[in-house]
């Protein structure tokens, strides 16, 4: 059995012991997580856990990991703070096409990762996985990849004084994404909407922070999605204190704007700009030509999150995605796909000039 076969059968049998809640090693990086200092609750953990390990199937994986040459070099992964699961996808990549991998963990969470990977590791005697700190993670690597990160001007220090050149670089800065909806949304496509901005209480590199509507269009059936959504995933402790003092500034100039009962998310109509966590700005649109303009001058916008048949009114090269997706993404997205391509471009390289 090749690497990258014997891998993807280990990663699809330690993801189906882990879409058991209970599972110990499972259950005990919740519980470590839960302490760590985040604002993640144990429902949007168990349901993101869920998620990712349904998508971990012998037949996704192998669509999704391709073969070529085993890699030779040692990869440092180094994960982001706003995502439970930051550098997972390039982990799994890694770890599939034979490279030796250094992983980062963020403070914010610091076992989930490492926990799956030991359990991994132990059914791949071949597969060489560690974990350290950023500087140690770094000066160790032959390539280095930054799961979307707030630090890449530290990277790229790190990276110059280790001597990693720039073409085994793959340092990405976080980005947001938006909402783009025209009132004829479905209840369950308005929910996955407000799945996509407060799963994470409102962090994540690729989070939901504004809604683009039609002008008057009103958004209380959204509000309402919302509303429901919490009653399934209540918000952390901390995000009613950390919305207080924003919602006290949009009551003093007049600004409008709506909040739940318990200030568990807020909603402000204005100019189309991201605000801080679980406050989601609400901006209107004439035609979807002034959308398009404000999506052109932007250089950190992950997606435009629209219904499926709205797709079709939009500019083929917006990078588009349907509702739901934007914290767990499909293996084989546009991003996925990149991951894998630069890794394996990588592995080539090597056979080749061997």
């Amino acid at each position: 059995m090749s690497t990258i076969d014997s891998t993807i059968e280990a990663l699809a049998t330690v993801a189906r012991r882990w879409r058991d809640a209970d599972h110990p090693p499972r259950a005990e990086a919740r519980e470590e997580t839960l302490r760590a200092p985040n604002r993640w609750s144990e429902p949007a953990l168990d349901h993101a856990l869920d998620r990712w390990m349904e998508q971990l199937t012998p037949e996704a994986l192998g669509e999704w990991l391709e073969p070529s040459p085993a890699g030779t070099a040692t990869v440092a992964v180094l994960n982001g703070e706003g995502d439970p699961f930051g550098g997972f996808r390039e982990a799994l990549a890694t770890w599939a096409l034979g490279f030796d991998y250094v992983g980062a963990v963020s403070e914010a969470s610091p076992a989930l990762l490492p926990a799956f990977a030991s359990e991994v590791s132990s059914r791949l005697s071949a597969l060489e996985v560690d974990f350290a700190p950023v500087e140690e993670a770094v000066a160790r690597a032959d390539a280095v990849i930054a799961d979307p990160i707030d630090r890449v001007d530290s990277v790229e220090t790190l990276c110059d004084e280790a001597g990693v050149p720039a073409s085994r670089r793959l340092l990405r800065d976080p980005t947001f994404s938006v909402g783009l909806v025209d009132g004829h949304e479905s209840e369950d496509e308005r929910e996955r909407l407000a799945e996509d901005m407060l799963l994470y209480e409102g962090h994540g590199p690729r989070r939901l922070a504004i809604l683009w509507a039609p002008r008057e269009h009103s958004p209380d059936a959204y509000l309402e999605a919302m509303a429901r959504f919490r009653g399934l995933f209540p918000a952390h402790e901390k995000t009613p204190g950390a919305l207080q003092m924003q919602q006290a500034f949009l009551e003093a100039r007049d600004a409008p704007h709506a909040y739940a009962e318990g200030l568990e998310f807020l909603v402000s109509r204005g100019d189309p700009a991201p605000q801080k966590p679980c406050h989601i700005r609400w901006a209107e649109y004439d035609d979807l030509e002034e959308v398009d303009a404000w999506v052109r001058e932007r250089t950190d916008l992950h997606a435009v999150i629209a219904r499926r048949h709205l797709h079709d009114q939009c500019p083929e090269d917006w990078p588009l995605r349907t509702p739901g997706g934007v914290h767990i993404p499909r293996l084989r997205d546009e991003e996925g796909r990149r991951i894998v391509a630069w890794l394996r471009e990588m592995a080539e390289a090597h056979y080749e000039s061997a």
